[in-house]
C-alpha cells in the first residue's frame, strides 16, 4: 500500500475531510445525548445495582442447635422442661435450602410486586438468586436479592422494597393459611442492601458505529473525486488540443 499516496488524495481534500470528521462527530455525540427545550439528556440511561441477602431459617436459631426437639403424635414436644425453645421443633436444614430455590423464585412473581407497588411504582427489575458455596457448590438457605434501576439510589431503594415486599408476602400467606409460629418459615435479612455499583454502563458500540460510517463513507467520497480528476483534465487537454491545431488549407 502507497500510505504516502493516500495522505496525498485526502490532503488535496481536505475540506471535505475536516468537514466529514465535524460531521462523523457531531453524529456520534447527538447518538448518546438528547438536545430539548429542557436541557442536555443522556439517551440511554447508565443501570445501577444494589443486593440484599436473606437467610431462610425459622424461630428458635436453628443454627445455634446441635440436636432437634422431636414431635410426640399429640403435636407437642417431647421434652418435658416446658420451656419456650423447648417448645420449637427443628427442621431439617436441606429444607432450607430448597425453600431457598423457590423464595427466589417468588421474590420476582406478580404477587410480590403488587405488594413493591403500595410503597409507589416499580421502576427497575428484580432478580433473585440462592446462593452457593463457591468452592464446594453446595446450595445455601441463602439468598440474594438484587435490584436493577437507573440510579444508585433508586436502585437501593428497590432492593428495601423487594426485601420487605417478600417477607410480608410470606406472612401473610402464613396467616392466611394458619400456619402455626413454630412451624413458620423466616426470611431473615442477613445483609442490608449494598451501595450500588454500575451494573451496565452506557453503550459505547452506537456511536462508534456511526463514527465509523461516515467517515468511511467521506473517505470513499473524496477517492471517488480523485478518480474523476484524471479523466477530467485529460478531456480538458484534449479540447484544448483541438482549438490549437491549425486548419488544414483545401485544395483544388
Amino acid at each position: 500500500m502507497d500510505f504516502g499516496l493516500y495522505a496525498r488524495v485526502l490532503w488535496r481534500f481536505k475540506l471535505i475531510v475536516i468537514g466529514g470528521l465535524l460531521l462523523a462527530t457531531g453524529a456520534a455525540v447527538l447518538s448518546v445525548i438528547r438536545i430539548a427545550p429542557s436541557g442536555v439528556s443522556y439517551r440511554q440511561d447508565e443501570l445501577w445495582a444494589s443486593t440484599a441477602r436473606l437467610g431462610v431459617t425459622q424461630n428458635g436459631f436453628p443454627w445455634g442447635r446441635l440436636f432437634a426437639v422431636p414431635l410426640t403424635p399429640d403435636g407437642s414436644t417431647g421434652s418435658g422442661s416446658g420451656k419456650d425453645d423447648d417448645q420449637i421443633p427443628i427442621a431439617n436444614p436441606d429444607r432450607f435450602n430448597a425453600l431457598a430455590i423457590l423464595y427466589a423464585e417468588l421474590a420476582s412473581s406478580d404477587r410480590v410486586r403488587v405488594l413493591m407497588r403500595r410503597d409507589g411504582p416499580v421502576q427497575g427489575q428484580i432478580v433473585a438468586t440462592p446462593l452457593r458455596d463457591a468452592d464446594s457448590g453446595v446450595l445455601l438457605p441463602l439468598i440474594d436479592l438484587t435490584a436493577i434501576s437507573t440510579s444508585p439510589h433508586a436502585a437501593t431503594g428497590l432492593a428495601s422494597r423487594g426485601v420487605d415486599a417478600l417477607q410480608t408476602y410470606l406472612e401473610e400467606e402464613q396467616r392466611t393459611n394458619d400456619v402455626p409460629a413454630s412451624d413458620r418459615v423466616v426470611l431473615q435479612e442477613v445483609t442490608r442492601p449494598t451501595s450500588a455499583q454500575v451494573f451496565q454502563p452506557r453503550s459505547k458500540t452506537m456511536p462508534a458505529v456511526i463514527f465509523l460510517a461516515v467517515m468511511f463513507a467521506t473517505v470513499a467520497l473524496v477517492f471517488v473525486l480523485e478518480n474523476f480528476r484524471p479523466r477530467f483534465r485529460e478531456a480538458t487537454e484534449s479540447a484544448d488540443a483541438v482549438v490549437s491545431r491549425p486548419a488544414r488549407r483545401r485544395t483544388a
